[in-house]
């Protein structure tokens, strides 16, 4: 391993005071881009560390949410330790936890203790439900934000209940926003002066890991129906079984894919069948159209539709294993998937590098030390090599919008593209979105709205000056040029002709930013070809972490690739940018879907790595495992954890309150690992009916109440419309109102003022 690189936040100081996953991923992912992060965690070891599974000992979750950091182990709460925290948070440019609201102050690692010590810090702050609310205080895990978030109601088949993945994706997802929010405080220091205090939540990050769905069930006020593989925004969008019993991922969401398909299958024709002429009517025949596509699929095995689909342009995908995954000579080219050697765990596989730098490249090729091993060096020495910080920043906080007066333009169409360049406009950029004369293609996404728009692409594009141009023409491409010429950040994406992407090249200048979005990446044999959030989802294995592996394939309902896209996106966009204030260089950065995606699921590939045990559920048995639900009571479901139990007392008038105390009271395992036996615990799956023989007895609302009252954790599954007017989301002020309609915000929240809300104009 090499020492720490010259990535584009090379000489940046993170302390990470973070916990679990989100706090240490999104220092982690900090770490990669360059700066030099420190973990820091109590003698004992974080929570984490108990995560099954493990290798060699270790978890291999914490293993890999805390990768490329120095590694130190102090005390917060002893006396004697204070004057080394002190001057850890003297010296750090960035702060980072993710406790529930209060603890950090408790422990003397708040905001307000690290601005006294350095009033220029960039404090980032995370906890699971907000600072705010009726649940502010109630404890967090990833199964819990797919419960309650609505995440888990968007996903299972028609008719049946909601359903949580087996794995845990909401927690990276969510370390990659707290790193967005993280980046946007130091360029906000970085251009006015003043540090920030950013502050957000897992629950508001997961609304917006789901902002497409957000936007239907705004704008419907309806439930978001649950529909197996397919879609609720297009159609075809899901998987067909083939001839010789393989299913194939297809997608049509552009017309000329539409098109396209029905030639392949030899039906053109269906294009003009009255149907099926739009995508809006395709998705309200949804059930018919499948038969048909389905009848022709059946007739020919998964090869020949791979082929006749490659050559067709249309988005399609075989479902991929982890087998398939760890040998595939596209992944392993791009470098999606990459081994790693911590020296206390030996080899373990984890995603690759979600982006690519023309200038500084990112790295994960860094020191992975023991656990503590940097404790005695650090106590030492602080960050070492830096002197000590001289009050910069001054007594006030950043008052601007990080990124107020910057110019962006953005090419993009669909939903990753335009969702970096609406988060951009959210923290005051100004975004020019330049559209073709066919325009942007989700335009015609379901459902519409009552001016005939679509609600995915009016959410995604608000506040944003749109124009439309032709680089064909001389007079629109002398505009283009200019745009880009003056640009300080441009946005493109698959859908850039040649033409185009020559023009921005031509008009490129030093201080540029250049963003691409691909679906598979820039090499290898998937370079280029059309693809689609399933086919993604497919290939990345998502589509066998819901459902059963002996039934139809079931996908996330939310858009999560072009959500992880949209993040790395941004958050390679920023890095940029950050590199530039030290430097006045710009910078082309690439990031695909599927490098993305792949990134997040790190802490998957590393536990089928080399597991000491093969444990479920558990991250290795997520495949295999049945579909999870939560818990059945008398009228709904729920999700429970006992992750923060601490007292047996409590766990026994649990046990007492719900009538279980006389019929496990013999069991001395259930007794002796508790917690282990329901939730996100290695023993759930072996309790879960005794856990719901007693549950089913009960009303939901009396088990919660239970639950919580007694030291555990548990929390409804509402379906998204309805969460939308939830007291906790209403505390969180996530969703704002403009000329009758609703929109969701971005899920920071700094000492800056938002922009106003500007809907696309109509017309």
């Amino acid at each position: 391993m090499t020492e720490k690189g010259e990535g584009p936040l090379a000489g940046l100081r993170v302390l990470d005071c973070g916990t679990a996953i989100v706090g240490p991923w999104s220092a982690t992912l900090l770490a990669f881009l360059g700066a030099d992060a420190i973990k820091v965690e109590r003698p004992s070891g974080e929570i984490t560390r108990l995560a099954r599974p493990q290798q060699k000992g270790w978890s291999t979750a914490y293993t890999i949410a805390n990768l490329c950091k120095r590694s130190i182990e102090l005390d917060f709460k002893d006396e004697a330790n204070k004057p080394a925290i002190a001057r850890l948070l003297s010296q750090a440019d960035a702060v980072i936890e993710n406790y529930r609201p209060g603890v950090a102050d408790r422990i003397g690692i708040g905001y307000r203790q690290a601005k006294a010590l350095n009033p220029g810090v960039v404090y980032g702050s995370s906890s699971g439900w907000g600072d705010v609310g009726p649940m502010r205080d109630m404890s967090a895990v990833d199964s819990h934000l797919q419960a309650f978030s609505g995440f888990a109601s968007l996903n299972g088949a028609p008719g049946g209940a909601p359903e949580m993945l087996r794995y845990t994706h909401i927690d990276p997802s969510g370390g990659t926003f707290l790193a967005v929010g993280v980046l946007l405080g130091l360029i906000g220091k970085q251009r006015f002066g003043s540090g920030a205090h950013i502050v957000t939540s897992h629950l508001a990050m997961t609304l917006a890991m789901q902002a497409s769905r957000v936007a239907e069930a705004l704008g419907t006020g309806e439930p978001v129906p649950r529909s197996g593989s397919a879609s609720s925004a297009s159609a075809p969008n899901q998987c067909f079984a083939t001839k010789d019993c393989s299913y194939i991922a297809i997608t049509a969401q552009t017309q000329a894919q539409w098109i396209a398909l029905c030639d392949a299958l030899g039906r053109s024709d269906l294009v003009t069948d009255p149907r099926f002429l739009t995508n809006c009517e395709r998705v309200k025949n949804r059930d018919a159209l499948a038969v048909l596509i389905g009848d022709q699929i059946k007739t020919a095995p998964l090869r020949w539709w791979s082929l006749r689909l490659e050559k067709a342009n249309v988005p399609a995908s075989a479902l991929f294993d982890a087998e398939t995954l760890f040998n595939h000579s596209h992944i392993r080219e791009n470098g999606f998937l990459v081994e790693v050697a911590p020296a206390h765990t030996g080899p373990m596989t984890s995603g690759g590098l979600p982006w690519t730098f023309s200038r500084t490249p990112a790295s994960m090729d860094q020191k992975t030390p023991n656990p503590g091993a940097d404790t005695e060096d650090v106590l030492a020495n602080g960050f070492g090599g830096h002197q000590e910080r001289q009050n910069d920043g001054g007594e006030s906080e950043l008052s601007d919008c990080p990124l107020a007066g910057l110019k962006v333009v953005e090419f993009c169409q669909g939903y990753a593209g335009p969702n970096v360049g609406l988060l951009l406009a959210e923290v005051g950029a100004s975004v020019t979105k330049v559209e073709s004369r066919e325009g942007d293609w989700s335009k015609g996404l379901a459902p519409s709205n009552q001016a005939g728009g679509s609600e995915i692409y009016d959410a995604l594009n608000r506040n944003k000056s749109i124009i439309t141009l032709d680089e064909k023409k001389s007079s629109d491409a002398q505009q283009i040029s200019a745009l880009v010429s003056e640009a300080d950040v441009v946005l493109l994406d698959e859908t850039a002709s040649d033409d185009l992407t020559s023009l921005v090249s031509e008009s490129n200048h030093e201080k540029l930013i250049t963003l691409n979005l691909s679906y598979y990446g820039e090499a290898g044999g998937l370079a280029g070809r059309a693809g689609s959030e399933l086919t993604v989802q497919a290939m990345a294995g998502y589509l066998r972490a819901l459902g059963s592996l002996d039934q139809e394939p079931v996908r996330v309902g939310a858009d999560i690739v072009e959500s992880a896209a949209a993040g790395m996106g941004l958050l390679g966009v920023l890095a940029a940018l950050y590199h530039r204030g030290q430097s006045g260089q710009g910078q082309h950065v690439s990031v695909s879907r599927l490098g993305a995606i792949m990134s997040l699921r790190s802490l998957q590939w590393a536990a089928i790595s080399n597991p000491d045990e093969w444990l479920g559920p558990s991250y290795c048995l997520a495949e295999t495992d049945p579909p999870r639900h939560g818990y059945r009571t008398k009228d709904t479901n729920i999700f429970v954890s006992m992750m923060n139990l601490r007292d047996d007392k409590n766990f026994t008038t649990m046990l007492s309150e719900l009538n279980m105390l006389d019929g496990v009271k013999d069991d001395e395992r259930f007794f002796k690992e508790g917690r282990t036996t329901i939730g996100m615990g290695y023993l759930s799956g072996a309790y879960h009916g005794l856990w719901e023989n007693y549950l089913t007895q009960v009303p939901a609302q009396e088990a919660l109440d239970i639950f919580n009252r007694n030291g555990g954790t548990a929390v409804e599954f509402p379906e998204l419309n309805r969460l939308m007017r939830h007291p906790q989301v209403e505390a969180l002020d996530l969703i704002h109102e403009a000329d009758g309609r609703k929109f969701l915000r971005a899920p920071w929240r700094g000492p800056w003022s938002q922009p106003d809300l500007t809907p696309v104009a109509k017309g």
